[in-house]
């Protein structure tokens, strides 16, 4: 058996890439966030690292790479070509494996020609077609005389797509700021409600177990590929044209949650409780027993469920790519505004993801007193339906008590950042630096309600 926050695998990557939006902000080998003290790789003058030690363990990845870009610069490859060239140019070398531990039973041998690919469905989707058009004609673009044969970079796509993993910083935001293939960790199945957490020290992935896990190897161990706040539909949606698996996990398996999830309001006005749709049928509300569903109210549910989903992407790639919290903000209070007409504002999870952004926005501007709003409105819905001790929850508990203890409410304040630092100190181990970050938060607030009782 392997227990609650055990540590089960760590491994540093086979290859990774910054991804060019922390260009000039971090270090292109550790990740580290030093934009003031940076040095850029003389020759190509793209690669930048935090001290000579970092360039040095880079080099040899860097070597090929960087006489590539000099011959490119400033029409420079995105990430996915220059992580796909690194990969080819290791492999050549003849390195197949990573530096990696693990305590899983039966664990196999690992190496990068273990790594599925899944070239052939790849090659016979008609929807992958133009992406993989793409990445031939860029990655021979940039390799130039170097290239290998198109089935040989289609095999490493694959690789690519399939199993690279999200670099993540918690500490900072933007959250995500790399990419790499991790031979180890890639082994693990997906589930909606994974039993197993994986963090990052710098670009260390660590998993470690989320809940008490019975048989201790990879195949009971399960991380997730797909959001969590999303009803099934749309988890399916984007793990089948990636992965190429219908998902059939407990979650998805689960009706009572993915109706919930996608619950919508009583057209009782005097009423706050949830509607259910199994189906194509509106359940009569639990509460009142309405069951007044006029042609109007059904066609509003499936528009705005529809309007809901497109333009939170669309504030995504906002976020993404740098727009201001105040432009995202604007657009966020506009949708809060329509989904509150049909949507249920407490379960329905296409209400909370807006109020997610919302939040961070809020957050950005220093308005704590919204924030803290935004954030409380959400967590019932997230203990339900994230794992206990979820990242995504702990964090949740983490901003909730950050804004509280800004906003002059430290006693309540501090019960959320004492539960968030319980729950991180499980998922991401006592040494991890966010660990350090919220028992700091933690002494400031108790240092706060200290001062404010002495006054009084």
């Amino acid at each position: 058996m392997a227990r609650q926050g055990s540590m089960l695998m760590s491994a540093l990557p086979f290859s990774h890439v910054l991804y060019d939006s922390e260009r000039g902000k971090r270090c292109d080998e550790c990740f580290s966030l030093r934009s003031d003290e940076l040095k850029r790789c003389v020759a190509c003058k793209f690669a930048s690292y935090c001290d000579k030690k970092c360039q040095q363990k880079a080099w040899i990845d860097h070597k090929k790479e960087c006489q590539h870009l000099k011959l490119m610069t400033p029409a420079v490859p995105d990430e996915a070509v220059r992580l796909l060239s690194r990969i080819i140019y290791k492999i050549r070398r003849g390195v197949l494996e990573a530096k990696e531990w693990n305590q899983f039973e039966n664990y196999p041998e690992r190496t990068i020609h273990h790594v599925i690919s899944h070239r052939e469905l790849i090659k016979n989707d008609p929807a992958m077609k133009r992406k993989v058009a793409t990445i031939l004609y860029e990655t021979r673009r940039f390799m130039a005389n170097d290239s290998p044969s198109d089935d040989d970079i289609l095999e490493i796509y694959g690789k690519v797509i399939m199993n690279a993993f999200v670099i993540c910083d918690e500490l900072n935001q933007p959250m995500y700021v790399g990419c790499g293939m991790y031979i180890g960790p890639c082994i693990m199945d997906h589930s909606c409600y994974p039993n197993a957490i994986i963090t990052f020290s710098g670009i260390t992935l660590n998993v470690r177990a989320g809940t008490d896990i019975a048989v201790n190897d990879h195949k009971h161990t399960f991380i997730s590929y797909a959001e969590l706040l999303a009803p099934r539909e749309e988890r399916r949606a984007q793990l089948q044209p990636d992965y190429y698996f219908h998902c059939e996990c407990t979650q998805c398996s689960n009706d009572d949650i993915d109706r919930m999830m996608l619950s919508t309001k009583c057209p009782n006005a005097e009423c706050d409780a949830p509607i259910i749709r199994i189906g194509d049928d509106f359940q009569p509300c639990t509460a009142c027993t309405c069951s007044n569903f006029s042609a109007i109210y059904e066609s509003s549910v499936d528009e705005i469920t529809r309007w809901s989903a497109a333009i939170y992407k669309q504030l995504q790639e906002w976020e993404q790519n740098g727009k201001e919290p105040q432009a995202i903000l604007v657009e966020c209070v506009k949708c809060l505004q329509r989904q509150a007409d049909v949507l249920h504002l407490k379960w329905n999870v296409h209400v909370l993801r807006i109020k997610d952004l919302a939040a961070m926005c809020h957050f950005r501007m220093e308005a704590w007193t919204e924030a803290a709003r935004l954030v409380l409105d959400t967590l019932e819905a997230k203990r339900k339906y994230f794992p206990p001790d979820h990242p995504n929850l702990s964090l949740q508990l983490f901003s909730a008590g950050k804004a509280l203890m800004l906003t002059g409410k430290a006693k309540e304040g501090l019960c959320y950042l004492e539960e968030a630092l319980a729950m991180i100190s499980t998922t991401h181990g006592s040494d991890h630096p966010l660990v350090a970050q919220v028992k700091l938060l933690v002494a400031e607030t108790e240092d706060l309600i200290k001062k404010s009782e002495s006054k009084s």
